[in-house]
């Protein structure tokens, strides 16, 4: 699963599960799922929108934004770190902050989604999305960006210039497990200095036989390991030295 990071640079992790509309759903499954998580997740709202967005184009804010869509519910920890989103044929998790590791998640993961699947009756997977989304903080005063990422822009001539932001996007097809990766860098305007986002989103559409949570745990990892093994490969090797040993 990768070695450990004592200074990690992720912001959030989550997973998504989309059922096809024929699943079994109805509005009363919110309210039970939150009765069987009240204890761990107490605090409920119920909001519009059914993800969320982080905009890394050149002047705009570094924020979560809410995609608007059917109304979920969500169901988070009182210090915040962790949230449940449920709504029509979709179940998400987020570490929002604070993420200890990865079996941990998983395992938050893996028994939300037990708990979802008894009380609806029936797993009918359309998507599995795992999202790792990443926050590297720029020196001050001018920067060699491929001292820090693999995939900087490389501009000639005339363009070689000071970069006030960039954003580049790759959508990577992958065997094991079947789906595709997309991966996003750039530098978004902030309120407290300059940042790289690394985003990393591995989804599979292809999920015949996955329908449980033994073979959704082995999707997981797969996942997990293509995300952990691009995140590796998208840094200068110096970098990640200095994220795993803080």
């Amino acid at each position: 699963m990768g070695d450990k990071l004592l200074s990690p640079p992720l912001i959030e992790a989550l997973c998504e599960f989309r059922f096809t509309p024929s699943s079994p759903w109805d509005w009363t499954l919110p309210g039970r799922l939150y009765d069987q998580l009240a204890e761990e997740f107490p605090e409920r709202s119920q909001v519009d929108g059914v993800g969320v967005q982080i905009k890394l184009g050149p002047g705009k804010p570094l924020s979560s934004q809410v995609i608007k869509g059917p109304d979920r519910v969500q169901m988070k920890r009182s210090d915040g770190s962790a949230m449940v989103q449920v709504g029509p044929h979709l179940l998400a998790v987020n570490y929002l902050r604070f993420y200890p590791n990865w079996e941990t998640f998983r395992g938050l993961i893996l028994s939300t989604f037990e708990k979802n699947i008894k009380l609806c009756g029936e797993c009918n997977l359309q998507r599995i999305g795992l999202r790792y989304i990443n926050q590297i903080p720029l020196p001050e005063g001018k920067c060699d960006l491929e001292t820090l990422i693999s995939l900087a822009p490389s501009l000639k001539g005339p363009l070689d210039r000071p970069l006030m932001g960039f954003y580049q996007r790759y959508e990577i097809l992958h065997d094991s497990p079947k789906g595709i990766l997309i991966h996003q860098t750039g530098i978004p305007k902030t309120d407290h200095g300059n940042v790289i986002m690394v985003d990393l989103d591995f989804g599979s559409l292809e999920l015949e036989g996955i329908c449980d949570q033994f073979t959704v745990a082995n999707w997981l990892n797969a996942a997990h390991d293509r995300i952990y093994e691009s995140f590796v490969a998208s840094l200068h090797p110096d970098l990640y030295e200095k994220f795993r040993r803080g």
